[in-house]
Order: structure tokens, then C-alpha cells, then sequence
């Protein structure tokens, strides 16, 4: 059935336009890559720091408390 239609018109670009499509598809993923890895060590350098500084621990006093009931 289809053997005696006449094949489409292909632009004869179209293998560079397909190159360059797929050049910056492979730069996007890298670039997104990088990025999620920097968010990564970003985010355990963070954790690291908050583990290690403890900010929830109220700070020391530094004056003793008044002494009642002596």
C-alpha cells in the first residue's frame, strides 16, 4: 500500500539541526547535574554545621543565678 507513495521532502539540515538539538540537550543535563550536585554538598556541608554548632542549645550563663533560701 504505502510502496507506491513518493517519500516526503526532508530538509537537508536536518541532521545538523538534530546535532545541535541534541549538543544542547547533553549541555542541559550537565549543567542540572552540577547543580544538583552542588545543592547536595551544600546541603550536607549545612547539616554537617548544624550538627557540630548546635544551635538549639541555649548558650552558657555568664553569672550565677542568685541564691534564695539560705
Amino acid at each position: 500500500m504505502l510502496a507506491g507513495l513518493p517519500l516526503p521532502p526532508v530538509p537537508p539540515d536536518l541532521a545538523a539541526r538534530a546535532l545541535a538539538r541534541g549538543r544542547r540537550l547533553r549541555a542541559h543535563r550537565r549543567l542540572r547535574r552540577r547543580l544538583g550536585w552542588l545543592l547536595a554538598l551544600l546541603a550536607v556541608a549545612a547539616l554537617t554545621w548544624t550538627a557540630a554548632a548546635q544551635p538549639w542549645v541555649p548558650p552558657p550563663s555568664r553569672t550565677t543565678p542568685p541564691v534564695e533560701g539560705w
